[in-house]
């Protein structure tokens, strides 16, 4: 039986969650969707607004108020998602609050077995309100959004007569190889497909401020599988919630490259991929704070060395 993928929204208080979600919900009619809707608040209003205009979602919008599931509504969430098992459905979608920190919600999914076996985790998109994105990035939570997720939404930005580039610093200072996409140019069917939308913009090389910092590592040589994910979960368990993601695609000598990714300590189960789209070999993305860039690198070299690997290491 095949798995549903399950997309999650995010994105700070007022950022445009809801109208996007609508947009997608409006392009996707003739798809069977399901909805988790949570609201911080004691009363829902976005639930509200979505069943104003998108009809044929009501029967199966599940609507979580009056706290935020990455923290004190985790139990309603793993309940509401094997209530939706019963129900025949194509694709799920979670809006969580604006004050939401996703990785909890994925270590939910992700460390029971039942939900482990019926969904797959589609990505992360993150809405960025350009005219706010300044005042909303002040906030830990809005940092967190960004550090974790697989594409960044800009909205607003029909609004916005500032300098554009002043937002890619904002969000690649958080997570510098994250995807930027206006909202405009969002393809709205694509989104929920599992094949991965293509980078639209190409986003500038910026420096990283603050405490949460992106390290890249490529790598030649095929590598040991069983030795690499051993390495990497004691990297993960020592640094426990300093690196905040982790993604690569891996080299294993096996003919086809395998994509690994990582929330937190939490690692996602691997992806065998067809073929590589550049050229052979690992590549690997961290994004951390709180922790030293060598610190990542050394380890990876004591790793290296225990395999005999004398390839060089690109490092960015």
């Amino acid at each position: 039986m095949a798995k549903i993928p399950l997309t999650i929204l995010t994105g700070f208080l007022g950022s445009g969650k809801t109208t996007f979600l609508s947009e997608i919900l409006e392009c996707n009619q003739d798809k069977n969707l399901a909805l988790i809707i949570n609201e911080f608040g004691e009363v829902g209003l976005d639930h509200s607004v979505l069943n104003q205009h998108i009809y044929h979602t009501q029967e199966k919008t599940i609507l979580l108020q009056g706290g935020c599931i990455c923290c004190n509504k985790r139990e309603d969430l793993i309940l509401q998602l094997k209530a939706l098992l019963d129900k025949s459905i194509e694709h799920l979608i979670i809006e969580t609050s604006g004050l939401a920190n996703p990785a909890p919600i994925l270590f939910s999914i992700l460390t029971d077995t039942m939900l482990q076996h019926h969904f797959s985790i589609n990505g992360i998109f993150t809405c960025i309100d350009c005219l706010n994105a300044p005042a909303h990035l002040s906030h830990e939570e809005a940092k967190m959004q960004i550090a974790i997720s697989d594409k960044i939404i800009l909205t607003k930005q029909d609004l916005f007569n500032g300098n554009l580039q002043e937002i890619f610093h904002l969000i690649t200072s958080q997570n510098a190889f994250v995807e930027v996409i206006p909202k405009s140019l969002m393809d709205l069917r694509e989104i929920l497909s599992v094949k991965e939308v293509e980078h639209v913009i190409v986003k500038p090389k910026l420096p990283h401020s603050n405490s949460t910092h992106s390290l890249s590592i490529s790598f030649k040589e095929p590598l040991d599988w069983n030795v690499f994910s051993i390495w990497l979960s004691m990297l993960l368990y020592k640094y426990g919630e300093k690196i905040l993601r982790f993604k690569g695609i891996v080299d294993t000598n096996e003919g086809y490259p395998i994509a690994v990714n990582s929330v937190l300590h939490i690692i996602h189960p691997p992806l065998h991929l067809k073929t590589w789209e550049r050229e052979r070999g690992s590549e690997m993305v961290f994004i951390f704070k709180d922790l030293q860039k060598a610190q990542i690198v050394e380890s990876f070299k004591v790793f290296i060395n225990l395999l005999g690997k004398k390839t060089e290491i690109a490092i960015k």
